[in-house]
C-alpha cells in the first residue's frame, strides 16, 4: 500500500511562467529542453497558459537544472522572458487599476505573490523611482537555502518597472536571512529639474561659442548666451517630454498586450474544459488519470501528484457548485477534519485549496478496494469474527477523531472504505468528513433546520436535530454492526422525549435476530439515552476485543 508523505509546511506554488522563461533561456543557449522537462514531470503543453499555478519544489528544482545547463547568470535572463508577448497572461491581474510601478508593488501586498499560499509581501519604503520590501517565507526554509529562489523573485521584481515603460532597473538583496528576505528596486525616472538644469548651461555654453565665432561684442555675446541657454533648457524639456510620452506609450501597448493574452488563455481554458479534464494539471501539481465517480456537488479524479508520481484521489466541485457556499464549506470542513484526525484508519488528506476561478479541491490518498456497501451488497452479511475487525478499526479510527475535537456525524458502510493490505486482509478507512461538526468551528454548513446524516444510523437526538457529541458516532457504529451481522440496519424506534423518530425512517426492519452473544453489545450501542451507551470508543473497542477473543476461545473449544 502506498505511504503517504506529511507535509510539515504549507504547500508553495508558483505560476507557470517561471518555468516557461526557464524553458526559453534553455531555448536560446541552444540546450536539451526534453531532459528539462522530464526532470520537472511536465510537458510543454503543461506550460500554454503561464497563469497555471506548478509546484514550488518544481520551480526549484528547474532553477538548478537551468543553472547547471547554462550558467550562474541564466536566471537573471528570465526577466527578458517574462515580459514577452506569451508571459504577458500572468501579469493582467496585476496590472488592473494600476498606472506606475508604486501601485503594482501595492498590489503584490494584496494578492497571492509568486510563491502562492507561502509567501506575504510587505513594503518599507516608497519614493519615487525607488521601491523596498521585505517578503515573508512560511515554506520549507530548506528550499531557500541555495539562494536560486531569492534570485528568481530579483527577476520578477525587475519586470514590475519595466511594466510602466523604465528600462534601467536595478534589483539588489539586502539581507541574507531565509524567512524574512529584503529586496530594493531601483529605476531611472526622467527628472524635469535636473533636465532643466543640464539644458541652460549647455545652451548657454553653445551661445557663447556662436558669440565668439561671430566676435559679438560683449552685449550682445551676453543675449547670445542667454538666449541659447533658454533654447537649450527649453530643448531638453521638450526632449524629456517626448521621452515620457514613449514611456506612456509603451506602457499603453504593453497593457494591450496582456488583456488580448489574457482573452486568448481564458478561450484556452474554455476549450480544455469543453475537453475533459482527463490529462490536464490541476492546481499546478496533480495530472489526472481518469474519473473515478462522482456525487451531488463533486467529481473524484484518479491524479498523479507530478513532483513525484504519488498517485491520489482528487475532488473537485462541479461547476455548479462552486459559487454554492454550504458545498465549498463542506469541502473545507472535510480538509480540515481530515487534517486534524490523522489515523492509519482515517483516510490521509494530501493537500487542500482553490482554483484561480474558485473551484475548491481537496486531494486525498488514493485507496484501492471497496467500500463495506459494496461489500454486503453481494454477501449480505459478514461472520461474527470479520464484524468485530472492522468494528475494532472504526472505534479506533473514531477514538483518534474525536479527541481532535471532531464528531464525523455520518458513520454508515458507503463512508467506510475496505482496502486489501500486503497480507490481504482488509484495513477499514474512514471517509467522507464533508458533515463532519469540528468543536472549535461551527458555521451556517450546521445551521440548515434539519438533521445532518443519514437515516437509520442517526442517533435519536441527532435525527431530533438536537445537541450531539461522540457518542452519536457510537450509536452510527452499533447500527453499522448490526447490518453487518444480520443484512439489515435495526428498525427505527419511538423513544420519549424525541418526537422527531416517531415517523419511520425509511429503513427496513430487521429481518433476522443477532448472534446471542451480540445482543447485549449492539443493544448497549443502540441505546436511546446517549449516557446508556459506551462512554466513548476506545471502550466501545475493547468490549469488541473482549467479545472476539471469547468468540474465538468458544470456537476452539
Amino acid at each position: 500500500m502506498t505511504t503517504v508523505n506529511r507535509r510539515s509546511f504549507p504547500t508553495g506554488h508558483a505560476r507557470a511562467a517561471l518555468l516557461k522563461a526557464m524553458l526559453r533561456v534553455l531555448t536560446a543557449h541552444g540546450r536539451d529542453t526534453q531532459e528539462f522537462l522530464a526532470k520537472l514531470r511536465v510537458t510543454t503543453e503543461d506550460l500554454d497558459d503561464e497563469t497555471k499555478p506548478v509546484p514550488l519544489t518544481a520551480v526549484a528544482v528547474g532553477a538548478r537544472a537551468l543553472i547547471a545547463a547554462c550558467g550562474s547568470g541564466a536566471i537573471a535572463e528570465m526577466t527578458e522572458h517574462l515580459l514577452s508577448n506569451d508571459h504577458l497572461g500572468v501579469w493582467m491581474p496585476l496590472l488592473r487599476g494600476t498606472v506606475a510601478p508604486h501601485d503594482l508593488f501595492r498590489r503584490l501586498e494584496m494578492t497571492d505573490s509568486e510563491f502562492g499560499r507561502t509567501t506575504r509581501w510587505e513594503t518599507l519604503e516608497s519614493t519615487p523611482g525607488r521601491w523596498v520590501g521585505r517578503v515573508h517565507v512560511s515554506h520549507d526554509a530548506l528550499l531557500e537555502n541555495d539562494g536560486l529562489l531569492s534570485l528568481i523573485r530579483r527577476a520578477e521584481l525587475a519586470c514590475i518597472p519595466q511594466l510602466f515603460g523604465y528600462s534601467r532597473v536595478k534589483v539588489s538583496r539586502l539581507d541574507d536571512d531565509l524567512l524574512e528576505q529584503t529586496y530594493r528596486v531601483e529605476w531611472h525616472l526622467p527628472n524635469a529639474v535636473i533636465h532643466f538644469a543640464l539644458g541652460l548651461p549647455l545652451g548657454a555654453a553653445i551661445g557663447g561659442i556662436v558669440a565668439l565665432s561671430v566676435h559679438a561684442q560683449l552685449a550682445s555675446a551676453g543675449l547670445f548666451i542667454v538666449g541659447f541657454a533658454v533654447v537649450g533648457a527649453l530643448g531638453v524639456i521638450a526632449r524629456l517630454r517626448d521621452v515620457r510620452r514613449r514611456v506612456q506609450a509603451g506602457a499603453d501597448a504593453l497593457r494591450v498586450r496582456a488583456l488580448e493574452r489574457s482573452l486568448h488563455l481564458r478561450e484556452l481554458a474554455a476549450s480544455a474544459h469543453a475537453a475533459g479534464l482527463v490529462g490536464s494539471v490541476v492546481a499546478g501539481q496533480y495530472r489526472i488519470v481518469r474519473r473515478m465517480g462522482s456525487g451531488a456537488s463533486g467529481v473524484i479524479y484518479e491524479a498523479l501528484r507530478i513532483t513525484d508520481g504519488l498517485p491520489v484521489a482528487l475532488k473537485l466541485l462541479r461547476a455548479v457548485a462552486v459559487h454554492d457556499n454550504v458545498a465549498s464549506d463542506r469541502l473545507r470542513r472535510e480538509a480540515e477534519a481530515l487534517g486534524l484526525a490523522w489515523h492509519p484508519n482515517v483516510v490521509e488528506v494530501v493537500d487542500f485549496g482553490s482554483l484561480p476561478d474558485g473551484t475548491s479541491y481537496l486531494v486525498m490518498e488514493l485507496l484501492h478496494g471497496e467500500t463495506l456497501a459494496q461489500r454486503l451488497r453481494v454477501v449480505s452479511r459478514l461472520s461474527t469474527d470479520e464484524t468485530a475487525r472492522i468494528g475494532i478499526e472504526i472505534c479506533d479510527a473514531l477514538a483518534a477523531v474525536h479527541a481532535a475535537g471532531i464528531v464525523h456525524r455520518d458513520i454508515k458502510p458507503s463512508n467506510l472504505f475496505l482496502v486489501a493490505d500486503q497480507e490481504g486482509t482488509d484495513k477499514v478507512k474512514l471517509i467522507d468528513f464533508g458533515i463532519a461538526r469540528v468543536e472549535w468551528e461551527e458555521t451556517r454548513i450546521t445551521q440548515t433546520g434539519g438533521p445532518l446524516g443519514t437515516s437509520g444510523y442517526m442517533s435519536p437526538e441527532q435525527e431530533a436535530g438536537g445537541p450531539i457529541d461522540a457518542r452519536s458516532d457510537l450509536f452510527a457504529v452499533g447500527a453499522l454492526l448490526h447490518e453487518c451481522l444480520t443484512g439489515e440496519p435495526p428498525p427505527p424506534r419511538t423513544p420519549s422525549g424525541y418526537a422527531n423518530v416517531s415517523r419511520s425512517s425509511g429503513v427496513q426492519r430487521a429481518a433476522r435476530p443477532l448472534p446471542p452473544e451480540w445482543t447485549a453489545l449492539i443493544e448497549r450501542a443502540l441505546a436511546v439515552d446517549p449516557v446508556a451507551r459506551f462512554g466513548d470508543a476506545r471502550a466501545f473497542a475493547n468490549a469488541l476485543r473482549d467479545l472476539r477473543v471469547r468468540s474465538n476461545k468458544d470456537e476452539a473449544v
